[in-house]
């Protein structure tokens, strides 16, 4: 017995010891074991696997006995996090299912060779599914996009060309790559059916509107092609133009081309320079030798000339544009650029203690926030957008930090792309760009986050400070990668730009960085949004826009919706027949409760001005008793309790749409409508009768089939409700009463008319309830100030 319990103990042990290794093993962090960060892009998840899938593949490893299974754990690492929904479902969870422990993988020739053929191209962006259609739907500049498969083998012939093209049209276009071996579910949603394809997105192309490439794949063709569909222009300046259009006030790029100078760079290289400068500076083209001579005298040795302003506008003299010409000694429209961009104006270094010294003064007082650059390395593209952002930003400083140099800063800043992007708000907050690397789309950001004082990126700490102090936060729990993420943040900038701080403040928390406040505070989707106000956590389903952002929180700290509980619900039991009370029975985790909230929000607002309508609501899960005295079985759970009875003697359930326009629909009909059905005849005595105690009518013409008419009916009863009193409400049935409609020139439905008089008609063209009151007012002052004149 004894040997037999000792013998049980030791396979315990042994199994015990098993399940701990197997634990550990399972719980290896995916991200340390690629040795990326945790908020890399997909393009830096396939270069880090592909260095080791390269490093560590079986094939080059035979005398390690290990070496399949170090290879399967990075493999299932890189199928894991390449994908954005696996890699949410491990950055939440800490684990996925197994069907990513799978043995096969391929040669080593193919991690080698054929893995992400882009990858090391700066020039080339990978694209993906998830960003797809955020870079290529893009109103500031051309896409050109490879569409290939790993194994193809034109795919690899066309790969140098691809990188050449890039090259030579960095600045003018955008050259992309899509591998369809890994994200097949894109390419087939674009009807990509061999490979390679090659499809260009004009300026104002959608996601379906790339225009497939027929021609040559050869260097010469691709150029040709990409430069046909460019938009920017070579202006052609006569003498007259120059003196007498202003011209000279601007800066310019001239090609001094006069008796047709062999030397003048061909037209492909112009039209390239004027894509290059757009909404920089203007390109033109001279060819009066007299102006080229008087521009610049040796422009038949060198006729590429920059036309600098000095200063315009001066004090002494408003007439006043000094200038100079600079010769542009360079053939090559790189080179060129490169050259005109040296004679701009730097944007200011920063060092670390620069970046410490500006935040400092901004927050004792100074009112003129950053924008800095953290980059390495020179690009052409970066120097272009710095040198353009002055114009975009005259008031907000531009800084650029080298984080090679400033590597501490950097890091602290959590700053691991390049080029980053960050702003130095009024009060000292600091705040990363997470979107697009695009002109317009950082200008957007500056302007946004400096003016979003209110908005805060939260430590852990200061998340769990602002728990403590109970006071009221609106919280974007987010992960940089996540596309909805990065959609979001732009509108909770602005959103939180219509609130006090001392009312209620706005923060980011970054789940990447800060993944085990995440998983302690139950994030379970990426963005989640919350309000915090005191003890009470209040999720927001509603439209993640800013209007939906700010209705949302104005309900919640202004709160029109009655929140019933045990005690409050005698309300209700007790209710007079004066009074009409509509409920909302929901649970919290209920996701059709979740979407009727804003709906329901939206409704208490429109019916507010209606004395003896009350809109409630109880929580099912807080509250439970109260839910199961009232038998509520299911959520939502809508029930009325009308005018003309006491307390809970008559209930009305809702069986219809969990839609505003639809609840308030069946509310307003348990309410007395002032809106009269009128027939032809009675229309003709009450309305176009001629009397001295005429009474205004606003008249709804309307047709029983049309579904505007019957969306609009409750529109037109507030309306009603409203001028109770001022105006007489009615309606007229236009099926019923076809020909009288038509007499009255009503051709479409519905139409609302006012009639002051017998004779004066205003018809109203809008159908939102308090544009038409005020409308309504406004006329009717304009009559009353006409009739006392």
């Amino acid at each position: 017995m004894s040997f037999c319990f000792r013998k049980f103990a030791f396979l315990l042990i042994v199994l015990f010891c098993t399940w701990v290794v197997l634990a550990e093993e399972n719980n290896e962090d995916l991200y340390e074991l690629l040795g990326i960060t945790r908020d890399a892009t997909v393009k830096e998840i396939r270069k880090a696997f592909k260095k080791l899938a390269v490093k560590l593949h079986p094939d080059k490893n035979k005398d390690d006995k290990e070496a399949d299974t170090k290879f399967a754990k990075i493999a299932r690492a890189y199928e894991v996090l390449k994908d954005a929904d696996t890699r949410k479902q491990y950055d939440l969870f800490g684990d996925i299912d197994d069907r990513f422990e799978k043995k096969e993988y391929q040669s080593y020739t193919y991690y080698r060779d054929q893995l992400g053929i882009y990858d090391d191209d700066p020039l080339i962006v990978t694209l993906i599914r998830t960003d797809f259609e955020l870079n290529v739907v893009d109103d500031t500049q051309i896409w050109f996009v490879n569409f290939y498969s790993a194994h193809c083998h034109h795919c690899h012939e066309l790969a140098p060309t691809w990188r050449k093209l890039a090259s030579e049209l960095e600045g003018v276009i955008r050259i992309a790559a899509v591998n369809c071996e890994e994200d097949w579910v894109l390419c087939r949603q674009l009807g990509i059916k061999s490979y390679p394809s090659l499809l260009i997105y004009d300026k104002d192309a959608n996601v379906y509107g790339g225009e497939k490439y027929q021609g040559p794949r050869t260097l010469e063709d691709l150029e040709s092609f990409v430069l046909s569909r460019v938009t920017a222009t070579v202006e052609t300046i006569s003498s007259d133009d120059w003196h007498h259009e202003g011209l000279r006030k601007k800066q310019w790029v001239l090609f001094l081309c006069a008796d047709d100078s062999s030397l003048c760079p061909e037209p492909e290289t112009r039209r390239k320079l004027a894509a290059i400068f757009e909404g920089l500076i203007d390109v033109g083209m001279i060819t009066d030798s007299a102006l080229c001579d008087q521009i610049y005298k040796k422009h038949r040795e060198n006729p590429i000339v920059f036309w600098k302003i000095l200063h315009s506008n001066s004090l002494e003299d408003k007439s006043v544009t000094l200038s100079e010409v600079h010769s542009i000694d360079a053939s090559d429209a790189k080179e060129i650029t490169e050259k005109i961009l040296s004679l701009l104006p730097d944007v200011q270094a920063l060092t670390e203690d620069d970046f410490h010294e500006a935040r400092t003064q901004l927050r004792l007082g100074s009112d003129v926030p950053w924008l800095i650059c953290f980059y390495l390395g020179p690009a052409t593209e970066l120097n272009l957008q710095l040198k353009r952002l002055p114009m975009w930003l005259p008031n907000i400083k531009i800084g650029l930090i080298h984080c090679g140099r400033s590597a501490h800063l950097c890091s602290a800043l959590h700053v691991s792309h390049y080029p980053a992007w960050g702003v130095l708000k009024v009060g000292g907050a600091f705040e990363l760009h997470h979107g697009r690397d695009r002109l317009h789309e950082i200008v957007a950001f500056a302007r946004d986050s400096s003016k979003s004082t209110n908005l805060h990126a939260l430590s852990p700490a200061e998340f769990y400070n602002i728990i403590k102090q109970g006071s009221t936060w609106f919280i974007d729990w987010y992960a940089p990668w996540c596309p909805p993420c990065r959609k979001l943040i732009p509108e909770l900038r602005k959103a939180s730009q219509h609130f006090e701080p001392e009312n209620v403040q706005f923060g980011t928390i970054d789940c990447t960085l800060h993944s085990n406040l995440c998983s302690n505070e139950g994030i379970r989707a990426y963005p989640t949004t919350r309000l915090y106000n005191g003890t009470q956590v209040h999720h927001f389903h509603g439209v993640p826009n800013e209007q939906g952002i700010v209705e949302f929180v104005e309900h919640m700290i202004h709160p029109i919706v009655i929140n019933l509980d045990e005690r409050t619900f005698a309300h209700v039991a007790n209710k007079p027949k004066d009074e009409l009370w509509i409920v909302d029975f929901y649970a919290p985790w209920c996701a059709p409760c979740q979407r009727l909230t804003p709906q329901w929000h939206a409704l208490a607002k429109q019916v507010s001005h209606i004395d003896s309508v009350r809109v409630a609501q109880v929580d099912c899960v807080a509250h439970a008793d109260l839910c199961g005295s009232q038998n509520i079985r299911s959520y939502p759970t809508i029930r009325l309790y009308p005018l003309g009875s006491k307390g809970l003697n008559t209930v009305a359930m809702y069986n219809g749409h969990f839609d505003v326009m639809s609840i308030k629909q069946w509310l307003l009909d348990f309410l007395p409508s002032p809106v009269k059905q009128l027939t032809p005849e009675k229309f003709k005595q009450k309305v176009l009768s001629d009397r001295k105690d005429y009474s205004p009518w606003i008249i709804d013409f309307y047709a029983p089939w049309c579904g505007h008419c019957k969306n609009f009916e409750p529109e037109f009863l507030t309306v009603a409700q409203k001028l109770e009193g001022k105006v007489q409400s009615g309606k007229v049935d236009c099926e019923k009463n076809n020909a009288f409609c038509r007499e009255l020139r009503v051709r479409s439905y519905p139409t609302v008319i006012l009639f002051t008089s017998p004779v004066d008609r205003h018809e109203i063209t809008t159908q939102v309830a308090s544009e038409i009151v005020d409308e309504v007012n406004y006329v009717l002052t304009q009559k009353r100030v006409h009739d006392e004149l």
